[in-house]
């Protein structure tokens, strides 16, 4: 393997509230990022190293305890949430070794994706695809299936080569497409019910840069060009804003074209102030008075304009996020899309709904992981929002009642309301994970109410 190890990021703690850096238990209520998540752990712990991490897994074994893993709280569902122990790994964030010559990288689990993203390109390496936040940690980013936008590149978990994780007992197990193949298949995107993900070694390729272009675009226009602008890009992310008939799309393509950006200023204005601050207020203007929200959003839609620009591709992928909001994203077969975005107008028309958050439109290639959103089948992805603060049950009920009707996977770490039962006919492989998580798991050391109410209890 290529000569670069055991370097430390020494930026674990950025943005956190963490409860410690220490395995010293503590009790305390946590909240997620979007405040729609609360649970109220019997001890939360942060352990410093793989040692202290699997002492306190076969503590909890000992025990009879269930514990459940928590970092960036980015997942909107109460995937993370637990009333027994809590294990925050942040401090497990090292870049343990990189191999130029097959373009791969091993790092520990806790590492951030803006971190894992900035140590890759210093080093001429960049992921193929990537979603478009990238403050959690590549462990929860796989476990909840995090995704990008492309025709062709699937979801981050399809670029894991080996994962190395702490079963039910504290022991440490590595798999792989050679060793522990069923266990590899599956906890690429598994809920984290097999284990806790301590190290994790990526496929990459060479730096490269994209140039983007985001345009608006009238509604239906947008929709009836969507598969083939979507066919004929590398990366495609649309946007339509409720209440109007505008939707952005942006493309994003690979060039060799030198980068070409915004001055600092102007970019802050833009993305920041604009995007985040203005939005943000008006946004909060719309919870004290929601009649105004329909407005509000025409105005935004409106000013909407073209941006341009061409840089390095995680600059291009992942975006500033200030505003707090709550989401919930279903995946749906790709010719389904644009009928089913339809019904989803429709439903805030017709229930007079103030939504005060576009709807976003992705799509991602078939894949063969058992849980992923696109195992099997071509698909398109809508994901709903609302600034948090917002009522969001009706919303969300009712687009997940659309979704019921196309077979619709949700994403497993944003809000739904669906049960095993439900949704075990959506995956052709939700047999094989069963059978795996009771192999790796027979006693539900990592289950809590979330994975019985999605899974089923398998203990």
């Amino acid at each position: 393997m290529g000569g670069y190890r055991g370097y430390g990021t020494g930026v674990w703690s950025w943005g956190l509230w963490c409860v410690g850096f220490a395995s010293v238990a503590r009790r305390g209520a946590w909240q997620n990022w979007g405040r729609n998540q609360t649970c109220d752990p019997i001890a939360i712990e942060s352990p410093r190293s793989l040692l202290e991490l699997r002492e306190l897994v076969g503590s909890a074994d000992r025990a009879g305890q269930r514990v459940r893993i928590a970092a960036s709280g980015h997942s909107f569902s109460d995937i993370a949430c637990t009333d027994s122990r809590m294990l925050r790994i942040e401090a497990l964030d090292r870049v343990i070794d990189l191999d130029r010559e097959a373009m791969t990288v091993t790092v520990e689990a806790g590492i951030k994706l803006f971190v894992l993203n900035d140590e890759l390109a210093k080093r001429g390496l960049a992921l193929s695809n990537l979603g478009d936040i990238d403050k959690q940690t590549l462990a929860g980013a796989l476990s909840t299936g995090t995704h990008g936008t492309s025709h062709r590149l699937g979801p981050i978990a399809a670029a894991v080569i080996s994962l190395e994780l702490v079963t039910a007992n504290g022991d440490l197990v590595t798999c792989s497409p050679s060793e522990e193949p069923e266990l590899f298949e599956c906890a690429r995107i598994g809920l984290g019910v097999f284990g806790i993900i301590t190290k994790v070694t990526l496929q990459c390729e060479p730096a490269f840069r994209l140039h983007s272009l985001e345009e608006p675009h009238e509604f239906d226009e947008a929709l009836e060009s969507w598969n083939s602008i979507t066919a004929s890009n590398d990366h495609v992310d649309s946007y339509w804003f409720p209440h109007s008939e505008v939707v952005t799309i942006k493309a994003a393509n690979r060039t060799d074209r030198p980068i070409w950006v915004k001055s600092r200023q102007k970019q802050w204005r833009e993305e920041v102030l604009i995007g985040n601050y203005i939005f943000g207020g008006l946004a909060a203007y719309g919870r004290k008075r929601p009649s105004k929200v329909p407005s509000i959003a025409r105005m935004v839609a409106n000013n909407m304009g073209r941006v341009e620009k061409v840089d390095v591709s995680h600059r291009v992928f992942c975006s500033t996020r200030l505003i707090r909001f709550v989401e919930m994203e279903y995946a749906l077969p790709i010719e389904k899309m644009q009928a089913t975005l339809r019904r989803i107008r429709e439903l805030i028309e017709s229930e007079k709904l103030q939504v005060d958050f576009p709807v976003e439109i992705r799509a991602l290639p078939a894949d063969d992981i058992p849980l992923s959103m696109a195992n099997g089948r071509e698909t398109a992805f809508l994901a709903v929002h609302v600034s948090s603060g917002t009522p969001f049950e009706k919303y969300f009920r009712g687009v997940e009642a659309i979704m019921d009707e196309v077979e619709g996977r949700p994403h497993w770490g944003k809000m739904h309301f669906q049960t095993a039962e439900k949704l075990a006919p959506r995956y052709s492989e939700w047999s094989k994970f069963q059978k795996v998580r009771e192999a790796w798991d027979p006693k539900g050391r990592f289950a809590n109410a979330y994975t019985d109410r999605v899974l089923g209890r398998s203990y």
